[in-house]
C-alpha cells in the first residue's frame, strides 16, 4: 500500500536508507553514508514541514504492508521529474514493491531523471528494467567514482 510520507516515518526510513547505501556501495566508508543519512533526515523533515497543510503535489511516497503503518520503502521525486531516492527494505525486495514505487513516480509525468553511483549495480539494473538509460557520466569526487545520470521517457 502506498501513502504519503509522514514525519513519524523519517527516522525509520533514514536508518533503512543508511543500511542499504552501505550495502550497495562497499567502496565507501560508513561515515560517508552517515553524513548523507543525516542530510536525508533533515531534508525530509524540512520538506514535510514546509508542505504543511497543503499536501497537493506530494513528492514522497511510502510503501507499507497491507494492514501495517510501518514504512518499508520510499520514493522521492523533486522538481516533478527527478527521482531523488527510491529504496525498499531487504525483506520486501523482490516482491514488486520497488516497481510499485516506480509506477507512482512515473504517474502523470512525461519523463524522469535520476543519478546512481557506478558501483551500485543492483540499482542500475533496477532502473534499466524500468526504462531508464544512461545519458551522461560525471565524476563524483566525494565518492571517487562515476555518477551516472539516467533518463526515462514515461509517456
Amino acid at each position: 500500500m502506498l501513502r504519503p510520507l509522514q514525519e513519524s516515518d523519517i527516522e525509520r526510513l533514514s536508518q533503512l536508507w543508511l543500511h542499504l547505501a552501505c550495502s550497495s556501495h562497499p567502496s565507501l566508508p560508513v561515515r560517508f553514508w552517515m553524513g548523507q543519512a543525516k542530510d536525508l533526515r533533515r531534508q525530509l523533515t524540512a520538506q514535510l514541514r514546509a508542505r504543511g497543510a497543503n499536501p497537493s503535489g506530494e513528492n514522497h511516497w511510502v510503501y507499507t504492508r497491507p494492514g501495517s503503518d510501518f514504512a518499508e520503502g520510499l520514493v522521492t521525486i523533486s522538481d516533478n521529474l527527478r527521482v531523488e531516492t527510491i529504496f525498499v527494505s531487504p525483506g520486501e525486495q523482490g516482491r514488486g514493491v520497488g516497481s510499485e514505487l516506480m509506477e507512482q513516480a512515473k504517474f502523470g509525468r512525461i519523463q524522469l531523471e535520476t543519478c546512481v553511483l557506478e558501483e551500485n549495480l543492483r540499482g542500475r539494473y533496477f532502473l534499466q528494467q524500468h526504462g531508464f538509460s544512461e545519458s551522461e557520466r560525471t565524476f563524483n569526487q566525494a565518492a571517487n567514482q562515476d555518477e551516472i545520470v539516467m533518463n526515462c521517457r514515461v509517456a
